[in-house]
């Protein structure tokens, strides 16, 4: 159902306990990238937990991504890139009382079992729900990703 959904797209990101707000940087950034080709802006719904405020705020005015080639263009190894279509501040939301934050849930469930098999899930086959998210996945999100669905991890 979820795959089948109008000009819907997954931004899919895991990264081992620890790393979390790291890959929640890249992916925000990713998501912002993604709006800027598109001509679009976004607004960032999560559950209620951690809290990421602070760092969609410092983002939003110091972002230094640094070159993939060495250098930008001026010569800096690294350069400011600013969440500029970002437009607000994470809405937060309880899970239990939004059915599109349970859908991300299951989405990010998904990926976790998908990558973390239990053997006493797979007669669920959870081990195997995301591979029905594979077309709306963005394989551009994350070149290096194995899989070539685009999951932004920590390398």
């Amino acid at each position: 159902m979820t795959a089948g959904l109008r000009s819907v797209r997954l931004f899919n990101a895991i990264a081992p306990r620890g790393h979390e707000a790291l890959i929640f940087e890249r992916l925000m950034n990713r998501i912002n990238t993604n709006m800027r080709k598109s001509g679009s802006n976004a607004i960032i719904f999560h559950d209620e937990g951690k809290d990421y405020t602070k760092l969609i705020r410092r983002l939003v005015i110091f972002n230094p991504i640094q070159s993939m080639f060495g250098s930008w263009p001026e010569g800096n190894s690294y350069r400011n890139i600013p969440l500029e279509h970002i437009l607000e501040d994470i809405v937060f939301r309880r899970s239990e009382r939004s059915y599109f934050i349970q859908l991300a849930d299951f989405c990010a469930f998904a990926l976790f079992r998908c990558e973390y098999p239990l053997e006493s899930r797979k007669k669920y086959r959870l081990d195997t729900a995301f591979q029905e998210l594979h077309a709306i996945c963005i394989p551009q999100c994350f070149s290096k990703d194995p899989k070539r669905l685009g999951i932004i991890r920590h390398i």
